[in-house]
């Protein structure tokens, strides 16, 4: 990798260790940093810079990944052909490559003294930082409980759905899937999440309830949430622009 270009110093080295194709849009890329500089809180993003030619391409990225203290992380990002870093992360990176990251970043994360009661709402890809929110929980945190609540266009757009199961088995997990494309094999819930999909899972009104994706994704939970009587403290939500 070339150092010919500047870069400021709070970014880390890190390689591709892992490139898994887990969804028909969505890779996830495993990376090792070194673990004396790379620290994230569950539900922070990064920015990852790609030196092609000497010329950095930056793109942000949520971790996926529980903390660690051993320098990995997990990313999962979805196919953009408009977007430059991700394009090339799918179309040219491979194992092996190096790239640059920063430490996590940002006010949207959770840590098991925040509060007993967690309700997750994520559509899409906004479910990342949801998902390195729930590992965290199951594997630090069985004193709190958790609910994620997912939808996904189609079945077969769900990230880590074997994990997801597992987790849900979990005594302080509950895990619900909501398919808003009509899909004949297709047994659970159906349609976006709204009032009737939130009253019918009996959630805490004393959670704290973080979503995260696009604006309009974030402005209709907050909406929604406020109607239902959610304090505005217990909102926790990031937008993705």
């Amino acid at each position: 990798m070339s150092h010919a270009v500047d870069v400021p110093e709070h970014f880390i080295p890190a390689r591709i260790e892992r490139i898994e194709q887990t969804t028909p849009l969505i890779k996830v890329f495993t990376l090792a940093a070194d673990p004396e500089r790379f620290h994230a809180r569950a539900g922070q993003w990064l920015d990852l810079v790609i030196l092609r030619g000497g010329e950095p391409v930056v793109g942000g990225y949520s971790v996926v990944s529980a903390p660690s203290d051993d320098g990995r992380l997990q990313l999962a990002i979805k196919y953009a052909d408009h977007h430059e870093a991700t394009h090339h992360l799918h179309t040219v990176s491979q194992v092996g490559d190096e790239v640059l990251v920063t430490a996590g970043q940002g006010g949207f994360c959770f840590e098991p003294t925040m509060g007993r009661e967690v309700v997750l709402l994520g559509a899409g890809i906004g479910v990342t930082p949801l998902i390195s929110i729930l590992r965290l929980i199951h594997r630090e945190a069985p004193d709190v409980h958790a609910h994620l609540v997912y939808s996904v266009a189609a079945q077969r757009e769900v990230l880590f759905p074997d994990e997801l199961a597992v987790l849900g088995e979990a005594p302080n997990i509950d895990v619900t899937l909501t398919v808003t494309r009509e899909a004949e094999d297709w047994r659970g819930h159906t349609g976006r999440i709204s009032h009737a999909l939130l009253e019918s899972l009996d959630l805490s009104r004393d959670a704290l309830y973080y979503y995260c994706g696009s604006r309009e994704f974030i402005e209709d939970m907050t909406e929604l949430l406020t109607q239902w009587g959610i304090p505005e403290q217990q909102l926790k939500y990031e937008k993705w622009w």
